[in-house]
C-alpha cells in the first residue's frame, strides 16, 4: 500500500475514533480537522500502523528525532493513538503503544509524553501511564508519562 492510501486510512481511522467520542457533535466536527495527519506530517513523525486482514485498524504516530523533556525525564512524544471503534477492546492500542515504546527505547528515550484527549484518559490509565500535574494554567491539561527504563 503506497502513502497516499495509508494516508487516507490514517485519517479515516482517526476521523471515526473521534466521532465515536462522548462529546458534542460540534466539538467533534472542529476537532477531526486538527487530528488528521496530511503528507508533510511523515517527514516529522513515524506511524506505527496495526491491520486486520491487510487493512489498517490502528495507529499510532510519534516523533522519534525530537526529545521532550517532562518532570520524569526526556522522552519522545507520542502524537497520536488511534483505533476504529469497531476494533476497540481488541488490545489493538496497547500492541501499538508497546511496538513505539520499543521503537523509543531504541532511539535513547526513557519515556514517553502523551497529550491525551479526555476519552482516551481511562485507556492511557489502563496501559499504565501516569498523569502528570499541570504546571499552570496554560499547560495541557492531560499530560501522560510512560516509563520505558527500569
Amino acid at each position: 500500500m503506497g502513502e497516499k492510501p495509508d494516508l487516507m486510512r490514517i485519517n479515516q481511522i482517526i476521523t471515526e475514533a473521534a466521532m465515536a467520542w462522548p462529546m458534542g457533535e460540534r466539538i467533534k466536527r472542529l476537532s477531526v480537522p486538527v487530528l488528521c495527519y496530511d503528507s508533510e506530517d511523515f517527514k516529522h513523525y513515524q506511524f506505527a500502523l496495526y491491520k486486520e486482514d491487510n487493512l489498517i485498524v490502528a495507529v499510532a504516530a510519534w516523533n522519534a528525532e525530537v526529545p521532550v523533556v517532562s518532570p520524569r525525564g526526556t522522552g519522545r512524544l507520542l502524537h497520536g493513538l488511534y483505533v476504529a471503534p469497531s476494533c476497540q477492546g481488541n488490545g489493538y492500542g496497547q500492541l501499538l503503544m508497546a511496538h513505539v515504546a520499543a521503537e523509543a527505547k531504541v532511539v535513547g528515550a526513557n519515556g514517553l509524553l502523551v497529550k491525551a484527549e479526555r476519552p482516551a484518559i481511562k485507556f492511557f490509565e489502563h496501559c499504565g501511564l501516569q498523569l502528570l500535574p499541570a504546571n499552570g494554567p496554560t499547560d495541557y491539561p492531560y499530560q501522560f508519562w510512560y516509563q520505558l527504563d527500569g
